[in-house]
């Protein structure tokens, strides 16, 4: 679910950053753990737990079983610890300005918007960058503090500028010492106010690598779509990486009258389980087609895709589709009955392979399709059963559309409604159902608990990694799906548990900031591609987009498009249920690009030096 705004007209370029989940690295930074809620500054929110210690009971800090960092020196002390330099860092400032900020802070203090309040930090994240607006004349000089109890010192910086990143080995030290305790953050103006928020390091990292859609959105108001690209980084990468662009895509697609040609739309990209490539949806007629990523295969044709396996993926009338790693797989000789398997569930909206496609159709079937197929196709048309199949939803007469299909292979989560239109969603009514994969025959069908709400339209959702969970989009009945401002980010467990969906806490901006949600678009949640577990709890991340960053939209071509960023966010299941965490902003990606449509995993795409 991209950024651009409804009023866009242009709805043949724009569909195609719709369907992206994405491609990443493997490269991995840091180590492994877990972490807990915040106490008296914002921490965490959700299902159960102490608020005044945001959830938790206790600290869970064990090097013996943190990974990566047992017997790390700065993890045994509690008291008075040396970790924090004693002297200030001078942005910019010729001497050291310590003695104008000796009295009492006056009147209001600058609007802190990175990080948000209460915050909870992977401990091998981009170091944490304090971002913040001011009224106070230019020239003024900003003390930012970074506060742990446990410190003899505070973390002091003076700058001149409204933003500070924290220098990296400061950071390395702060996030091995100081976990799973409050930081405060403070920023206070010469002669001024002073503000404060707080956030924590869990002691546990982030796996996986982020690859996401980046588009000119002046581009898009005209039509075009020439510059956009596939970027990436790994986990604590401080820049990205182009991963694909259009030009390197070898596969063709077809048009309408069932010609090759040259893909023209990535922005629609999926991660193949292996890491390897990406599979995405190129413009009209809406059909799919796959590139590697991995270095050395940069827009090339996975060898297990066989000649009647692109015919089948490049049927006109697809849409959003997904992929599971249970059924992503070669011929096992280990294994007794091992086969391929290399299959991407989709909606489907031929009545027929090879019938004539209709661009608005309501009555969308479930398929799936075989990228290995081994039959001759004959003339590009592939033949039901053999190349692809549709998956029985018995109970359930409404269309099809954005499928996730659980990582165990088992469950395949969707949107029921009748308002797909090109595999992505306008105006009708929407909820998510599920249904059994059931070796491709399908079967029962029923509504998702706390997911099926006939007061809100729920879409765009997505199984976490160990397939408990299921994140999704909802907006109030009746409301357009396809990038409105009111989407907001829920999530229910995928065993039917949670009768009533729970709100992220990362859909709100920062109070200050003067925005709220709904009205940022909250849109497009992955997961990152494995859980945490620590002391009896797990910990998610996810990456999302949202126009909340405050670039102003761009106009061209007579449309609109709002500029979406990136943010991550946590959540934490324990004993007592689902923690919510505040969004992170990932300032290391481009402003000047709408960047949507992100995924989380484990990918092959050129390490960052």
């Amino acid at each position: 679910m991209p950024a651009p705004s409804d009023t866009l007209p242009v709805r043949a370029l724009l569909a195609c950053a719709i369907a992206g989940m994405a491609c990443a690295k493997v490269a991995q930074h840091g180590g492994t753990g877990g972490a807990g809620g915040d106490t008296g500054f914002g921490g965490a929110t959700g299902q159960g737990g102490d608020p005044a210690t945001g959830g938790f009971t206790g600290s869970i800090i064990d090097a013996a079983v943190d990974g990566g960092d047992a017997g790390d020196p700065f993890t045994s002390c509690t008291t008075g610890c040396m970790d924090f330099p004693s002297d200030p860092f001078l942005d910019g400032i010729a001497s050291d300005p310590s003695s104008m900020f000796t009295g009492a802070p006056t009147g209001d203090g600058p609007c802190i918007t990175e990080p948000e309040d209460g915050a909870l930090f992977p401990n091998n994240w981009l170091r944490p960058r304090v971002k913040f607006a001011s009224t106070a004349a230019p020239g003024t000089i900003f003390e930012v503090r970074f506060h742990a109890d446990k410190e003899a010192h505070d973390v002091v910086a003076y700058t001149k500028n409204q933003s500070w990143t924290l220098p990296k080995d400061v950071w390395a030290k702060m996030a091995a010492a100081v976990r799973d305790t409050p930081i405060t953050i403070s920023v206070r103006a010469q002669g001024g106010g002073s503000s404060s928020v707080g956030m924590r390091v869990a002691p546990v990292g982030a796996a996986g690598s982020i690859v996401y859609w980046a588009a000119d959105p002046a581009e898009l108001g005209t039509q075009q779509s020439v510059s956009s690209t596939l970027e990436g980084f790994a986990v604590g990468d401080e820049s990205t990486v182009t991963a694909l662009r259009v030009s390197d895509v070898q596969m063709q697609t077809r048009q309408a009258n069932n010609a090759l040609r040259d893909v023209k739309c990535i922005g629609c990209h999926n991660s193949t389980p292996d890491g390897a490539s990406v599979a995405f949806i190129d413009l009209y007629p809406w059909n799919m087609a796959i590139a590697g990523v991995k270095p050395g295969t940069t827009g090339q044709i996975p060898s297990y895709v066989t000649p009647a396996g692109q015919d089948t993926i490049r049927q006109p009338g697809l849409g959003i589709f997904s992929f599971s790693k249970a059924h992503w797989h070669d011929v096992d000789p280990q294994v007794k009955g091992s086969v391929v398997d290399r299959v991407a569930v989709s909606p489907y909206y031929l009545d027929a392979p090879c019938k004539p496609y209709v661009q608005t159709k309501s009555n969308v079937s479930l398929a799936w399709l075989d990228l290995a197929a081994t039959d001759v196709v004959t003339s590009g048309c592939p033949v039901e059963g053999k190349q692809f199949g549709i998956i029985a939803r018995n109970g359930d007469s409404n269309g099809a559309a954005n499928p996730t299909w659980s990582p165990d292979g088992k469950t395949i989560v969707y949107s029921s409604t009748g308002a797909g239109q090109d595999g992505r969603l306008q105006s009708g009514a929407s909820d998510l159902w599920q249904v059994p994969y059931n070796d491709r025959a399908g079967g029962d069908a029923s509504p998702l608990p706390g997911a099926s709400d006939p007061t809100a339209e729920e879409y765009y959702p997505a199984f976490s990694p160990d397939s408990k969970l299921v994140v999704f989009d909802r907006v109030p009945a009746g409301g357009v799906m396809y990038a409105n401002p009111l989407a907001e980010l829920y999530v229910v467990r995928a065993d039917g548990t949670t009768p009533v969906p729970l709100r992220l806490r990362a859909n709100d901006p920062p109070k200050c900031s003067g925005q709220v949600s709904p009205g940022v678009n909250n849109h497009w949640a992955k997961w990152s591609p494995s859980p945490a577990s620590l002391g009896g709890r797990t910990y998610y991340w996810l990456i999302f987009s949202s126009n909340r960053y405050g670039t102003p939209p761009v106009s061209a071509g007579g449309a609109t498009v709002q500029v979406s960023q990136l943010y991550a966010t946590a959540i934490v299941a324990d004993e007592t249920g689902l923690q919510m965490y505040p969004a992170i902003y990932l300032w290391n990606q481009h402003t000047d690009h709408l960047n949507t449509t992100p995924a989380w995993d484990a990918f092959q795409i050129p390490v960052i030096p």
